[in-house]
């Protein structure tokens, strides 16, 4: 085990310029949301688009460059091989796609019958605004979510409970639901910015968000962050353009 967390370890300082590549496009993907969030009216409309658009970039920098410096310090530290590009197709754009189609189609689905009564279903922006914000879902969310905090509770979680390797498949989906509700939970406060809150919406934006975040932590684990972020993308395609 010591001499393939070495072979990692080295295979990993030597990508660097892949964080720093993450990094680059995590700025991007804050910049794709803006409109997103500009049209649901979080930020208040005294605040011009020039002073939002400085702040946003200020703190993806910021916030998105200690959150990759923190993951390319951690990776290396597990047996997680979240770059692996092994036959692109078979592992990362196949799976990928057909995650993400059969997870939106699936939330759509939930929204339109077990939570036609909320507040949120079918309140949606034009489309072009959700496609943009699906990069920032695709990338910002899965590099913070997955590549970070899935690794740092992962890596945690071995040092406390020093599991065997026969064990392993248990932790990871321990770490997985637990990442998948932090996912759901992160997703709050935007909401209640909108609407009073209530069991019933927390309950929708819970299980809305908990199915694919458990999903994509799968991906992550078992073929990849390439994969979860392809999946996520097509995810929030589906939801925010195609079903809407």
């Amino acid at each position: 085990m010591a001499h393939f967390q070495m072979t990692n370890q080295d295979k990993l300082k030597s990508k660097k310029g892949l964080f720093f590549l993450l990094w680059s496009l995590c700025i991007l993907g804050s910049w794709s949301v803006l409109p997103y969030v500009q049209h649901l009216e979080l930020v208040p409309s005294s605040v011009s688009l020039a002073k939002i658009f400085l702040l946003v970039t200020a703190q993806a920098m910021i916030f998105f460059g200690i959150v990759c410096w923190l993951s390319y310090l951690l990776v290396p530290k597990t047996d997680l091989r979240p770059f692996s590009t092994d036959k692109p197709f078979k592992r990362i754009v196949y799976p990928g796609v057909l995650a993400g189609f059969f997870v939106g189609l699936i939330i759509y689905l939930l929204d339109v019958t077990l939570f036609r009564s909320s507040v949120f279903s079918g309140a949606h922006p034009p489309a072009w605004t959700g496609l943009l914000a699906s990069f920032y879902g695709g990338i910002n969310e899965e590099v913070l979510l997955r590549l970070f905090l899935f690794t740092l509770v992962y890596f945690l979680f071995r040092k406390i409970f020093k599991f065997e390797l026969h064990n392993r498949v248990i932790f990871l989906w321990s770490v997985n639901v637990l990442v998948a509700v932090v996912f759901g939970l992160g997703h709050l406060p935007a909401a209640f910015k909108l609407a009073a809150p209530s069991s019933f919406e927390i309950f929708r934006i819970l299980l809305l968000n908990g199915i694919p975040g458990v999903v994509f932590g799968w991906l992550y684990w078992s073929r990849g962050l390439w994969t979860s972020m392809v999946a996520h993308f097509v995810t929030d395609v589906v939801i925010h353009v195609t079903l809407v």
